[in-house]
């Protein structure tokens, strides 16, 4: 999943409770005036059926049936809207821990937050490398620092302190990056599995039991999420180093 539809897909979330809740809402209204028809129907046929001609016991029996079917439909469906209500609780509480941990998610598009003048950013290169650049754009598309990376073959993360190429210090919030590699003949080599550390702010739940993490500028979904840590577990990163022009 990529994080630059992030938030997309928590806008995409909130549509679907939104209209969950709606449908609910409509089947239960639907319920209910379903039972006061059956319940004014019975009452008039009592009140007005010919005593020597009373209504036809199974059809009054078959009707009550009905009605009956129709009360049990609500209580059910108030008990699961009380269920859903008690588990997006439960989550809700259980998202808190991750207030002020780092996510790892993947990041198809490179998107990430600097928070707090610091980012971590990772891939997977295919081989050994001579060398690898990462690039990193503000939202506007505009480069704002060129870093080397490590190059190792695997997973490789990179810390970048928000230092542009200016020698200023960027702003906090969402960037992208891409990731360059040349083995010694200078042919490019694949570099997969891009990826961001976030550091949780705050937490939403949604309706269908996942949750929307806050992160600076960004937000990702429980199921992006492919690591958990603490500021003093985080995978060892090289601090990115600014390419200067020679």
């Amino acid at each position: 999943m990529s994080v630059s539809a992030i938030s997309s897909l928590s806008s995409l979330s909130s549509s679907a409770a939104s209209a969950t809740a709606a449908s609910s809402a409509a089947q239960s209204s639907a319920l209910n005036l379903n039972f006061s028809t059956y319940l004014k129907i019975l009452t008039t046929q009592l009140q007005n059926q010919d005593p020597t001609n009373a209504t036809d016991p199974n059809q009054f029996t078959q009707e009550l049936i009905q009605m009956q079917q129709v009360q049990a439909q609500i209580t059910n469906n108030e008990a699961i809207d009380s269920l859903i209500n008690a588990i997006g609780a439960n989550n809700l509480a259980s998202g808190v821990s991750y207030i002020g941990n780092y996510v790892r998610a993947a990041t198809e598009d490179g998107d990430f937050s600097l928070q707090g003048s610091s980012a971590e950013i990772g891939y997977t290169l295919a081989k050994d490398v001579s060398n690898a650049t990462i690039t990193i754009k503000d939202s506007d598309g505009d480069t704002v620092a060129t870093l080397t990376g490590g190059t190792s073959m695997g997973d490789n993360y990179v810390s970048w302190d928000g230092t542009t190429e200016d020698g200023e210090i960027a702003e906090d919030g969402a960037y992208t990056f891409t990731v360059t590699a040349k083995d010694s003949s200078g042919s490019d080599v694949t570099v997969s599995n891009k990826s961001a550390l976030f550091k949780v702010t705050a937490v939403q739940s949604n309706s269908d039991g996942t949750l929307t993490l806050e992160a600076g500028a960004l937000s990702l979904l429980s199921t992006d999420v492919t690591g958990v840590y603490s500021a003093a577990s985080l995978p060892t990163a090289v601090l990115g180093t600014r390419v200067t022009e020679s």
